[in-house]
């Protein structure tokens, strides 16, 4: 009798320490979860801007190219011009023929320059469209960061006050709970995001048939045994590790 007795205090310290670490498991993970949203939102911020910043070059660069070759246009055009002078001073049709062909000549290669700027110039405007829209972009996400920073810091403002409650709560509940199984129930929340508990479901009790709360898997009967006769021994699921617990009217029964 006196066991039993144990058994269930050691069961009630577990449970009161499994509730206040539950709440503060679920606290901490809001504001968690906000400052994964700071940073999900920085990379993404920083993602564009390097994005932008690629475009502006590739836009800047487009431009020097159509400036060189506006240079390179008007360079031909002012020998054209100066040829042609030259044409109309001419003397001989030998000499007259000679400048004729290098006129030719050099208009050719100016048409194809201009061809060239006609097509450098409709990269620039698509371009310059995508760096504004660019821009947009990486000032909406600057905004979006902003937003989510303020919100992580009103999240975790908003519940420093209870957390710290909780964590001497906590603190108190495990001080109740032997060292040695502590240990074991640290490891197990750990290993289960906090769900180091698990009840015992009774299925039959005629057919000795239990499952863990958690897993569902089926649980031996001599776990179930243990439960009731034992005070200090921790019993853990087989298969997913939870420390095992009979329900209040289970633990009072006779199995």
């Amino acid at each position: 009798m006196a066991a039993t007795i144990v058994e269930m205090t050691l069961t009630e310290d577990l449970m009161s320490l499994y509730r206040v670490d539950s709440q503060l498991r679920g606290l901490r993970t809001r504001v968690e979860n906000a400052s994964d949203l700071v940073a999900l939102r920085k990379r993404k911020f920083e993602k564009l801007t390097a994005e932008h910043v690629e475009i502006a070059t590739r836009f800047r660069q487009l431009q020097a190219q159509l400036a060189n070759l506006e240079g390179e246009s008007t360079d031909y055009k002012i020998r054209i011009e100066k040829l042609r002078s030259e044409l109309n001073a001419s003397t001989n049709d030998k000499q007259y023929r000679a400048i004729l062909t290098e006129m030719k000549s050099l208009e050719a290669l100016r048409d194809e320059i201009e061809t060239t700027e006609l097509g450098e110039m409709e990269k620039i405007e698509t371009t310059q469209v995508e760096t504004t829209s660019m821009a947009e972009s990486v000032a909406n996400q600057s905004r979006m960061c902003d937003a989510a920073r303020a919100e992580h810091a009103e999240c975790a403002a908003a519940v420093a006050e209870r957390v710290e409650e909780l964590e001497r709560e906590r603190a108190m509940a495990a001080g109740r709970v032997p060292e040695k199984i502590l240990s074991v129930f640290e490891e197990v929340a750990e290993i289960n995001d906090g769900e180091a508990l698990a009840s015992v479901i009774e299925l039959s009790k005629k057919d000795r048939d239990y499952t863990c709360g958690a897993c569902h898997v089926t649980l031996p009967y001599h776990l179930v045994v243990n439960l009731h006769s034992s005070g200090t021994d921790l019993q853990q699921c087989p298969n997913c590790n939870r420390i095992l617990h009979l329900e209040t009217e289970e633990a009072e029964a006779e199995v």
